[in-house]
Order: structure tokens, then sequence, then C-alpha cells
């Protein structure tokens, strides 16, 4: 029999092996089947994509891959939103601007900037604003560009190109994800059609360098005569009577295994090989069986003149060895199972055993700690992690409070969830949750973008977008705490209404933007007016209130102030070289203990002002029990 070659240039994927030689193709060939992904393949990027146009409030959003593949290397939309096409092929698109650019790219005026005024699409579009970034799944090759379109011009400030990039990342992460899986795939594939074959040459090659075995057997070749030992019949089950012959022992064997063994015995009828065989078997009695044969050719004077070999039954091993093969088999699909499992979730995780050493972690867990690989290895202490964090000063957290929060939490059959401020400015959430087997598993995830966008929506609910000053809901929710604080501060408060005379004439006059600037300007008078204690709303329009706190002096406070505010509000407005002249009208009630929801102190202020106004405007009045509303009145702003 022929010697079998084994070859050193291999790798293993999933415990099999594969060639190194095949990664490169494995990966090209994956590329290419994810730049023909569509999107129902991948709904998490759809949904992404979506929610980018969404973020961005731009009409037409699109994540282009550049298909190398294909003359012109056109770009291939694999998501989406506002668009119809599937790719562009123009050598001229945006989107290959970028992919050659290599760096993000903002155009806020698409028709005439020569970055993009050629290209069809920004034409056809009739785009007057775009920008992208480039898509890179090693952070090196560049293989695509996540673009956002608007047919209105506008501006893309530092927070904006932040919030792209991020998302970009994000693409990334998805494209990275489906990447793997293809590879993955591929490589199963192509490992399992090598196993296949392996177990094939292994069932009819597999050799041994001796002969040995429970029982024997000797074919003579010139006689045609088969011999076998006592052994050998008790396997087969034969008495001694009986005469074998080559063509009644390969009758036993089962019928999928007699082609192999017939194949084995002619073949070392004519080679000088050694070879060793375990089969199926059905002896005599009707027993089903597993045996090993084992064979060597015999020479005298460089003429093979006959075999010997031996015979044994293996069946209880080879059923121990078939368990044994299965259960590896269903461990090794588990632990594949949970490596899939793990490495596609997008939070950090790490497992820690019962002493607190490290049993399992993914590279989302090595990312957001922004650990190097050579840092976290098997059995590193958590302990000493959380002390090295706060030598460096990374957290403000005493490695053993966090360890006394987890383990009181878990005595309580409750996870224990942190979130670390580091130095690096970034906000991580960490959620530890004991295992049955008192380890613990930690999940992290860098929540600094979700932070930073709740305080924005957060500022956003509770001021007015204009001015920037607080709007109606703040000032209800400072309302709320008035009588409470009043009471356990001795503090006194009063309010002012604040409306504007003669706006109206400047939208009439000078347009709306000449109105929205000097509201503007109006905001910043105001904020300088008063002191920090204060709180400065607009209710809207040009109607504005001011909540005044202090001790007995506050109504001297309040008239110095609303002086203040009258001669500030009478110094003219330059706007846009236009001389602006408008005045001020206040109304000023004090705000009694029992005022809870403020509707009465809001209607005496509302009667102040209404006096002001009918006593000639531009100034202020404080209220008087004796004020009523004149019905004939209308205020013309």
């Amino acid at each position: 029999m022929a010697n079998v070659k084994i070859n050193n240039d291999f790798g293993t994927v999933n415990g099999y092996m594969v060639k190194h030689s095949q990664y490169s193709a494995m990966f090209d060939k994956a590329l290419t089947q994810l730049k023909r992904t569509t999107v129902d393949r991948i709904p998490e990027l759809n949904a992404l994509i979506k929610l980018i146009s969404e973020t961005f409030d731009c009409p037409m959003t699109v994540l282009s891959l550049n298909d190398d593949d294909q003359e012109n290397s056109p770009q291939l939309f694999i998501s989406s939103v506002g668009l119809c096409e599937t790719s562009i092929d123009s050598p001229d698109s945006f989107c290959r601007y970028i992919y050659t650019n290599k760096s993000m790219v903002i155009v806020e005026d698409a028709q005439s900037d020569p970055r993009s005024c050629n290209s069809p699409f920004i034409i056809e579009k009739k785009t007057q604003f775009c920008a992208g970034c480039p898509i890179s799944l090693d952070g090196e090759m560049i293989i695509g560009a996540l673009s956002i379109f608007d047919d209105r011009r506008r501006s893309f400030g530092e927070a904006d190109q932040f919030r792209l990039k991020a998302f970009a990342q994000v693409v990334e992460g998805l494209l990275r994800s489906n990447l793997n899986w293809l590879q993955a795939k591929l490589a199963f594939e192509q490992v399992e059609s090598a196993r296949v074959l392996l177990e094939r040459k292994s069932a009819l090659f597999d050799e041994l360098a001796t002969a040995s075995g429970v029982g024997g057997w000797e074919f003579d070749i010139e006689s045609n005569e088969l011999v076998w030992t006592q052994q050998t019949r008790e396997i087969v089950g034969v008495g001694p009577d009986f005469v074998p012959t080559m063509e009644s022992g390969f009758s036993y064997f089962a019928p999928e295994a007699r082609e192999i063994i017939e194949d084995t015995v002619n073949k070392a009828l004519v080679t000088d090989g050694i070879w060793a065989s375990e089969l199926p078997f059905i002896n005599a009695q009707g027993k089903h069986m597993w045996v090993k044969t084992t064979g060597q050719g015999m020479y005298k004077d460089g003429k093979l003149y006959r075999l010997i070999g031996s015979f044994q039954d293996v069946s209880e091993r080879k059923l121990i060895e078939q368990k044994m093969s299965e259960n590896e088999r269903l461990m090794q699909a588990k632990n594949n199972e949970l490596s899939a499992i793990v490495n596609h979730i997008p939070q950090g995780v790490a497992v820690y055993d019962s002493r607190g050493l490290l049993k399992y972690w993914n590279s989302q867990y090595i990312d957001v700690y922004k650990k190097n690989t050579s840092q976290v290895q098997v059995r590193n202490s958590f302990r000493e992690f959380l002390r090295t964090r706060f030598e460096r000063e990374e957290t403000i957290e005493q490695p053993d409070d966090v360890l006394e929060q987890m383990y009181n939490a878990f005595d309580l059959g409750q996870p224990l969830r942190k979130i670390y401020h580091l130095k690096t400015g970034q906000i991580v959430e960490a959620l530890y949750n004991q295992l049955p087997d008192k380890g613990w598993i930690c999940t992290s995830e860098d929540i600094t973008a979700q932070e930073k966008s709740r305080e924005k929506i957060q500022h956003a609910a509770h001021h007015d977008t204009l001015t920037g000053l607080a709007n109606r809901t703040q000032f209800n929710q400072y309302v709320e705490k008035l009588t409470k604080h009043t009471q356990e501060a001795n503090q006194h408060h009063m309010l002012m209404l604040i409306d504007l005379d003669y706006f109206k004439d400047v939208n009439d006059h000078y347009g709306h933007s000449a109105g929205d600037a000097v509201l503007k300007d109006v905001a910043v008078r105001l904020k300088s007016s008063v002191r920090e204690t204060d709180l400065v709303c607009r209710f809207g329009g040009d109607e504005f209130a001011i909540l005044l706190t202090g001790n007995h002096n506050i109504t001297h406070v309040a008239q110095e102030m609303a002086e203040r505010i009258v001669n500030s509000i009478c110094e003219p407005f330059d706007i846009g070289g236009k001389e602006i002249h408008i005045g001020v009208s206040i109304g000023v009630s004090w705000i009694d203990e029992e005022d809870k929801e403020l509707n009465e102190a809001l209607k005496r202020a509302d009667l102040a002002l209404y006096q002001t106004k009918t006593h000639g405007r531009n100034g202020f009045k404080f209220y008087q029990e004796d004020m009523t509303e004149d019905n004939s009145f209308k205020d013309d702003k």
C-alpha cells in the first residue's frame, strides 16, 4: 500500500483542518457575497440606515459598497432610504469620491462644488447637500461609503460629523459580523468536504506498523489457501470443520464494507504495504460487530508469497469511541454555538469563575475598556482589573467597593448595574449577573453616545429652540418646587410677565427672520439683566416670564430688575445693518405660598402687564388690589 503524506501547511477552523492559502480566497469570496447581499438578508442594517436618515432629517441615505469585480467598479447600494436605485456606475459619483478620498467628505453646495457637481445622481436628484464617511472592515482597506443627501442646503457641524462617524462604525460592525458569518459558512462547507474525504481515505488506507490482534490468519498466494486461528473462527462464529476462503471471509463483512475489504486485500497482492481496517461485520450467528483486520505481505527472493494478519473484535471499543465522538461533537457544536453567540453580541462579555478569575471574553469586551489583547488573558483577576483601572485614574470606583456592592446584590438574588464615567470621557454601563457555579458574567456597553443624546433630548424638552431660554415645561416644573422650597428656606418669589411692544411691526416690515433675530437678542439682554438664581422663560411669540427668588427685599430687587430690562430693551437692535426699535411692557406680582399652581399669580401679573400697556407701554407696574381689566383695550403689539 502507498504511504499517505501528511502536509503541515494547515490551520484549523471550528476544529477542522484548512490550508492557510485558502484564507485569503475565502475572505474574498465572502466579501463578494456580502457586496451582493440584499437588505432582506441584513434587516438590522436596513433599520440602522432608516435611523440614520431620521437622525439627520435627510430624505436620502445610502450604504454603498465598491464592486471591484466589475469594470469601472460600480457602487452597489446594499441598503438605502429614499432611493429606488440598487447601484450606480458613474466614475463621478459622490460615493466613489468618498471611496477614493478615504475620508469624510462634506459638501454644503452640491450643485456647484467640483467634488459633486458632475455626478449624474446629484444632478438628477437636485441634491443641495451631501456628506459621507468611508466604510472599512479592517481600518485600512476602504470598501464603500455611508452617505446622506438633502434637497436643501445645510451646515454640518462637529456634532453632526461625530454622529455620522459613529453611525459608520456601527455599520462597519454589522458588516464585519455578516462577513464573519459568511466566512464561517464557507469555511465549514470547505472543511466538511475535506473531512468526509479524509474519513474515506482513513477507512480505506488506515495502516499499522506491525500486525497484531486476537485472531490470526494466513493466506498462501500459490495454493490460494486461507487459514484461520481458533480465535478468528470464534469471532466469525464458525466451527472447526468450516473451510474458509477469501470469498467466504469477505461475505461476512457488512454490505457497505465488502468493497472496502476486497479492495484492501487486492491492493496488498500487488504492493508491499501493511494495512489495517476496522469495518462493520456480521458473523455466521448474525451478530453485528466491528472488527479490526490487519495484514502484511511476506516476500521470498523479492517475490510476494503469502499474506499474514490479525483479526480482532473491537465492537466494545468502537461503541465507546462512537459515544465519545458524538459527545465531543455535541460539545464542540455547543462551544462553537456559544462562541458564535458571544462574539456576535454587540456588548462586551466576560465570564469569571467563583474565584473571580477570567474564563471567557469576546473582542467587544476588550474594545469597550480600551484594553490591549495582551492585557486580557485567561485567569486574569477581576479585582486586579478593577485595581488597575483605579490606579490609572481611569475611574474613581474603589475595587473593594465594587466587589462589596456586587456580592451584596448577589446575596439578594439580584444583578448589579454600574455606570462608569471613565477618564477618557467614555460612559460604560456594566451589568453583573451571578452564575449557578457562583461565578458571574459581566456585560459591558459603551453608552456614551446614548447618554449624550439623552442629555440633548432632555435639554431640548426643557428649553426654547429659538432662544435657548427655559420653556413652559421647565417653568411648570420649577413652579412645582416653589411652595416646598419657600417653606424650607423661608424664601419669597415674584413673577414677571414680559410682553414686547410693537414687535408685530418688526415681522411685518422686516420679515420673520429679522423678528427671530430680535427675539434672540432680547433673550440675551434678559439673561444679562437677571441674577444666576432667577429663571428666564419664553412662553411663546414675544411673551416672556421671569421667576425671582429672594428674601424680604425681593420687591426692591424686582423693581431694579424691571428698570434694567426696560432700559435694555429700549436700546436699538442692529439686525442685518438695520436699526430696529421696540419697547417692553412688564407686569409684576408676588407669589403666595398657597399659589401651588401659580394660576393666581399669573392672573395678577397679567393684570399688571395689562395696566402697563394701557398707560403708555414701555414700562412696568406692580400688581395692586384695585387693578381690573379694561375690555375696550386691544393689544396691537
